[in-house]
């Protein structure tokens, strides 16, 4: 039985999370998010009747296309057409020629949407309709507001999609730690603290609607091993909407499948209905994959595999050993821990090297959490089938990156998707590892440290940057903050620089309640994870 003070601490937990997402969504500049317009493109391409699905070829609207001339754009875009400011040469402009941008941004006619731009501006063809079915609905909505308006709400929606994984994470910790609700609740923080997880959700983008279908997934395993056969239905249902998403839910298939055959030879389900959740998902899914892959050569549809339609699978695992593996498995860790937004800000070094310390001891720890607790096996095999099967996705999307681009690395905020499993693997391994004094502070200490990194990322490096008080170093490295920049400028000229190009509503009053809220968010997931971890004795795995 769950009693009404858990359920009241799961709420708060996911209020959290939503409080400080929408501070991010207020906070992070126009065209910030990750392909962010290419995916409002998509949505605004579906809106405004241009057609169900787009082509590889389809442009972006000549709403968008202006919308860059206007706004600052991230840095990593600096050399992309047509000619545009960044954040850092933004700021530098005299105010008069902001100020007429801003207005002209303010008023570009609605019509501008239907228009195909002039330029090359893409639009994220290769992805999945559902997500963008469903935006497309709300996007009619709120159609006669302006573009930064618009975007916001997006931003909004795809922030509640994603906010899912923070009861989802509470459920599958009470699976995985006997019933424990103190154990959960640490683990459902240290979701609710992840900053990535904050920068993947709060732009526009199909990722919120990835994550809560990949949360909600991970717990439907977990009843499937415990022999529950409406989860293997529910399952392939999930699965079957979830590759109508995303394509890299194809990694899901063969751990969903073999969880299934597993669960059936172990007779904790019947036969029937795993194959059922299968067919189901392959009769959701399977005409669009069938569509794609005639169109582009490629079952995914990504770029870089559609790039090497000619090459065969054994020919492009042959270079395998040419891949520089060490460093595309940094940028692959250090982009899921922090990196802000398609400017691509980084942290010093050794921040990156503590967490990576933890990883690699939760990792260890988890075959020592095999070992003591056999209940638990099948829990944690569930689990780690999910992640190990998507992170060997990862390890392929940068063999791909490598034979196209000639770059060894991918992107780490892909993994958010898979928030609730690796947060609650990492839970039993640390705990696993932990000496016995500090065992019921150990989930609690990390969600600590990943407050405590978003406070310093998002305070003193990603808005000093979106403020224009920070740069990019000649080597590509972002300048230090100093307190000086701070006092010259103002907190109030800086909320009201980020508060530029951003809807009516979120003036710079709104921002700084937004950012008092943030700060109260972050510190009451801390201590609740802290706090209900000690309270209770070794969970029962």
């Amino acid at each position: 039985m769950i009693s009404r003070k858990t359920n009241r601490t799961v709420w708060v937990l996911w209020a959290c999370f939503v409080v400080r997402g929408l501070f991010y969504c207020m906070a992070l500049p126009l065209w910030e998010g990750f392909d962010e317009y290419a995916h409002f493109g998509y949505v605004q391409f579906i809106a405004l009747g241009r057609g169900w699905l787009v082509r590889p070829e389809t442009r972006a609207s000549r709403e968008i296309e202006r919308s860059f001339a206007l706004v600052p754009m991230p840095w990593t875009l600096r050399a992309d057409p047509p000619p545009h400011e960044t954040d850092e040469s933004y700021w530098r402009l005299p105010s008069e020629v902001r100020r007429e941008r801003q207005q002209e941004l303010a008023s570009l006619p609605r019509s501008m949407g239907a228009e195909e731009a002039v330029t090359n501006v893409p639009v994220e063809s290769q992805q999945p309709p559902l997500n963008y079915w469903l935006m497309a609905a709300v996007y009619r909505w709120v159609a006669d507001l302006g573009l930064p308006a618009r975007v916001a709400v997006l931003r909004i929606l795809n922030l509640m999609l994603a906010s899912v994984a923070v009861p989802a994470a509470w459920i599958a910790g009470r699976h995985l730690f006997g019933g424990s609700a103190g154990f959960a609740t640490a683990s459902a923080a240290v979701v609710a603290l992840m900053p990535e997880m904050l920068f993947d959700a709060a732009r526009v983008a199909n990722s919120g609607l990835t994550t809560a279908l990949y949360s909600v997934l991970a717990v439907l395993c977990l009843r499937m091993v415990e022999g529950k056969p409406g989860a293997a239905v529910w399952g392939g249902f999930v699965l079957g909407l979830g590759l109508l998403t995303k394509a890299f839910f194809l990694t899901a298939v063969p751990a969903v499948a073999l969880l299934m055959a597993w669960a059936v030879w172990k007779r904790r389900i019947p036969a029937r209905p795993a194959l059922g959740g299968l067919g189901l998902a392959a009769a959701l899914s399977g005409w669009w994959y069938l569509r794609i892959l005639r169109v582009t050569g490629s079952l995914s549809g990504n770029i870089q595999d559609a790039a090497l339609r000619h090459m065969p699978l054994a020919g492009r695992l042959r270079h395998i050993g040419e891949v520089n593996w060490l460093n595309a498995l940094d940028s692959t860790f250090f982009s899921h821990i922090w990196f802000g937004g398609w400017s691509f800000l980084q942290l010093r070094a050794w921040i990156y090297h503590v967490f990576a310390i933890l990883a690699v001891v939760a990792f260890l720890g988890l075959a020592v959490a095999w070992a003591r607790q056999a209940s638990a096996r099948p829990h944690l095999a569930a689990l780690a089938s999910l992640y190990a099967f998507f992170c060997a996705g990862v390890a392929y999307h940068a063999l791909m990156t490598f034979l196209v681009n000639g770059i060894s690395s991918s992107a780490g905020w892909y993994l958010c998707a898979l928030a609730v499993p690796e947060v609650i693997l990492a839970a039993a391994g640390l705990r696993a590892m932990a000496p016995a004094r500090v065992r019921n502070r150990a989930i609690g200490g990390v969600a600590c440290a990943f407050a405590l990194l978003d406070l310093y990322g998002m305070l003193f490096v990603a808005l000093p940057y979106y403020a224009g008080l920070l740069g990019h170093k000649p080597g590509g490295a972002i300048e230090a903050f100093h307190w000086i920049s701070l006092a010259q400028t103002g907190a109030g000229e800086i909320l009201s620089r980020l508060a530029v190009n951003k809807p009516a509503l979120f003036a710079a009053p709104v921002l700084a309640a937004g950012l008092c809220a943030y700060l109260a968010a972050t510190g009451t997931l801390a201590a609740l994870a802290l706090t209900r971890e000690a309270r209770e004795s070794e969970p029962r795995a």
